[in-house]
């Protein structure tokens, strides 16, 4: 796929699309798409980051008979919580998504599905549900597989050797109520 063909691609996952339609003719949509594309997580993918997703529509069973499946992969460019350092991850993941109306029907969703709620045309971009499970997937406490380097000198906190402590007192806040208190005699 060319970068325009991504481009465009993105475009049309971004036409709000008949979840009831795509769930009865169980359409199924395969494609990358730029990371870049996704505006809340540009910041995570390496410069010329890509994120395969599968979206399957299907006609479900029980109280809320419109569902999809979803798969993302992509690789993400992190911080590392130990080095600060770029930690580049892959990150993996499906989910099953239950399209509802409300918030009420929202809560009666069955536990090992997402609920999406839908507005009233019954609508959604393809484009939001491929960012909202990245942004699930993203590791709350990314790190190197192997241990990382030596901490940095200029951040001397994280090495534990912490600044010694400024001994100008000229605009402590509680001098000034030290004064007062001096003042009236030191009675509460």
């Amino acid at each position: 796929m060319s970068i325009d063909d991504s481009q465009t691609d993105a475009k049309q996952l971004s036409v709000p699309l008949d979840v009831r339609a795509a769930c009865r003719s169980g359409d199924e949509r395969v494609g990358e798409v730029p990371i870049a594309a996704l505006p809340r997580c540009r910041d995570l993918a390496p410069e010329a980051g890509r994120l395969a997703y599968r979206l399957r529509f299907f006609e479900g069973q029980g109280v809320h008979p419109l569902a999809a499946e979803l798969s993302i992969e992509a690789s993400l460019a992190l911080e590392c919580a130990r080095c600060r350092e770029t930690v580049v991850q892959p990150v993996a993941s499906t989910s099953r998504l239950s399209f509802v109306f409300s918030e009420e029907q929202a809560e009666h969703v069955e536990t090992d599905a997402e609920p999406v709620i839908l507005g009233r045309e019954g609508r959604v971009k393809v484009l939001d549900l491929i960012q909202d499970e990245l942004l699930m997937a993203v590791p709350l406490m990314p790190v190197h597989d192997t241990p990382c380097g030596p901490i940095s000198s200029d951040r001397p906190y994280e090495s534990g050797q912490l600044a010694e402590p400024a001994e100008d007192e000229g605009d402590n806040p509680f001098a000034a109520l030290a004064a007062l208190k001096k003042g009236s005699g030191g009675k509460d």
